[in-house]
């Protein structure tokens, strides 16, 4: 699901694109932020599993099997493209 774009997506498609990819276990490339304000890259992470209710996503390295949970208005770009609220 190697989705490149300069257009901006909105959050709600960011988790529409995100469900995708999880049923076909598609692997996604991910830049959010840490809760210390740093900056993180997940490149060729797979969903692992989606909380809906509790705004988090499970990511899971696939050649390692390390597992990140990630909030998902953390996450301020996928597959290259800038996410909105």
């Amino acid at each position: 699901m190697e989705t490149k774009g300069s257009n901006p997506i909105h959050f709600s498609e960011m988790q529409r694109l995100m469900d995708t990819a999880y049923q076909r276990r598609q692997t996604l490339n991910i830049k959010a932020f840490r809760s210390d304000g740093n900056r993180v890259e997940y490149r060729g992470w797979i969903i692992h599993h989606q909380y809906w209710r509790g705004g988090y996503v499970r990511l899971v390295n696939p050649v390692n099997r390390q597992i990140r949970l990630v909030p998902e208005v953390f996450i301020y770009e996928i597959n290259g493209m800038k996410v909105y609220l």
